[in-house]
């Protein structure tokens, strides 16, 4: 019975600060409008506090295997959680918007490590038949934590301020500090091995320079020798990272297990379905703040229900995924994505708000059936000695995918801005968003269209 409870125990703490974590990747977006204000930045520049956020999330991911086997599982933790902790102090007290987003990158450094930590704990603690229900409130935890952001931001910005997000960040990992110092066991057995520097800068480097590129697209809105060199610099390096990966006997992220033609096809839609959650996260209180002039809390009550579903149908979609399959399961989920996402191409000042929240929940919805049960089965086709490679690649193309897709939404988005026509700022903010909107729908075709060629057997172990 001890053993049980210390199950639970540990469970609850990672999860705690994994919410906490993800809690941070959405929590600004509704702040976005005051920091401009605060620090008179424009809004490609402020884009950086969930666009940079995600990509450092990426980029710490493929190392997180390595740190989770060389370290105690105790000291881990608590290095994570302090980490995020000054991260969340340096934002609270910065001066300037350079040390604001230098505390958001801190932040991220925690979280590219909790992420992949969390999965690890559950594949430790819980053998293959007893997953399911610990995987599904992870996958709670994953998909409430950005989906509750907006609503939650939009209430402490009606009566307080952006800095007092950073101040509820850091009461939280105090508490979550507290609780891991005095609960938190060593759970894992540490094997030492050799730290590549190389390829962990081939990553950087890679996936960086692509990312870096994109937002500058966006913040210039046209492509220049230099965007050119980086964007040629990112895709070189990440091919050498790669073909070092094959290289080495201990790669920090196996390849071959992209031999495996599901766990492919999972990965994509995974992939997809991560950036059509933080993508719109990151647009639509934008949207309703800037294009519609709204408040930051009615924003919050608009996105609403669409967390509130979210944290219903989580659990039910894992259900629905071991009774009917993956391809179903996804055929489904992308199908309320595309529904949903329609209605916001045709979006002007005079739509009604209830239509709004109606089509952002419905994606919310289609969302919840996709991300984890595609992630899920493409772990569960691996073989098991694979399954921590797994996790780290599909995490980590999840999040860098998440960072791309949000920086190439505000680089549509600025483009619509300047190419409008109009003298008239709402109607060119309105022409960036629908921008922005358009992707998203693309992003649902695709995800469709992949869904048909997969598998429809139920996968598992």
């Amino acid at each position: 019975m001890e053993k049980v409870t210390n199950k639970k125990r540990v469970m609850f703490i990672v999860l705690l600060g994994s919410f906490m974590a993800l809690l941070a990747e959405t929590l600004f977006n509704n702040a976005l409008t005051s920091i401009m204000d605060t620090f008179k930045v424009n809004q490609s520049t402020v884009q950086w506090m969930s666009t940079g956020y995600l990509l450092i999330v990426g980029l710490m991911i493929p190392i997180s295997s390595w740190v989770f086997q060389n370290f105690k599982t105790k000291n881990n933790y608590i290095f994570m959680i302090v980490t995020f902790l000054i991260g969340s102090l340096i934002g609270l007290f910065a001066p300037n918007f350079g040390i604001l987003l230098t505390g958001r990158f801190i932040q991220a450094i925690a979280t590219g490590l909790l992420m992949p930590f969390v999965q690890n704990i559950i594949l430790l603690l819980f053998p293959p038949e007893k997953r399911g229900l610990a995987l599904g409130i992870t996958g709670l935890v994953i998909a409430l934590g950005p989906t509750v952001g907006p609503t939650l931001s939009g209430i402490i910005l009606e009566y307080f301020g952006w800095r007092d997000l950073f101040l509820t960040l850091s009461i939280i990992s105090a508490i979550v500090l507290a609780l891991s110092i005095l609960f938190m066991n060593n759970i894992n057995e540490v094997k030492k091995s050799k730290f590549d520097l190389p390829s962990v800068s081939m990553s950087f480097i890679g996936f960086g320079s692509i990312l870096y590129a994109f937002s500058e697209i966006g913040n210039t809105g046209k492509i220049n020798f230099t965007i050119s060199a980086l964007s040629i610099i990112g895709i070189l390096f990440i091919g050498l990272f790669l073909y070092r990966q094959t290289k080495l006997s201990k790669p920090i992220i196996n390849i071959s297990i992209f031999k495996n033609f599901n766990f492919n096809l999972t990965t994509i839609l995974s992939t997809l379905s991560n950036v059509a959650m933080v993508g719109m996260e990151l647009i639509m209180p934008l949207y309703l703040q800037n294009g519609r002039m709204i408040s930051a809390v009615l924003t919050g009550l608009i996105m609403m229900p669409g967390a509130i579903l979210t944290g219903i149908f989580n659990p039910i979609s894992g259900w629905i995924y071991d009774k009917i399959g993956v391809k179903k399961i996804s055929i489904i989920g992308f199908s309320l994505l595309l529904i949903g996402t329609l209605p916001m191409i045709w979006f002007s000042s005079g739509t009604s708000l209830f239509i709004i929240c109606c089509s952002y929940a419905l994606r919310m919805v289609g969302i919840s059936l996709v991300m984890m049960n595609t992630f899920t089965d493409g772990i569960n086709s691996l073989p098991g000695e694979y399954e921590t490679d797994g996790n780290a690649a599909s995490s980590t193309l999840r999040q860098i995918g998440g960072s791309i897709g949000t920086a190439l939404s505000m680089t549509l988005i600025t483009l619509g801005i300047n190419n409008s026509g109009s003298d008239n700022n709402l109607i060119s903010l309105n022409s960036g968003y629908h921008l922005g909107f358009l992707l998203m729908l693309c992003i649902a075709i695709i995800g469709l269209i992949i869904s048909i060629f997969l598998n429809n057997d139920k996968i598992g172990k």
